[in-house]
């Protein structure tokens, strides 16, 4: 799984919009889109925020891993 389909899977576990999330990480609604889509990538600072508010860890959310069946 790439940065973009880990980022996905996460808010839906969650439950959170782009929107939401984009709050949550002082950002907007289509840089969470852009992420996701793999058109771009968040700064350091978002990063963390992002491994705190989904409990992963920065490795986790940078590695590609392979989905185990």
């Amino acid at each position: 799984m790439t940065f973009g389909e880990k980022l996905f899977k996460l808010r839906k576990e969650k439950g959170l919009s782009q929107e939401a999330l984009a709050e949550k990480v002082n950002t907007t609604r289509q840089a969470i889109s852009k992420w996701e889509n793999g058109q771009g990538f968040p700064e350091t600072e978002k990063l963390l925020m992002l491994g705190n508010i989904f409990e992963v860890s920065i490795d986790y959310l940078l590695k590609d891993t392979v989905v185990q069946e």
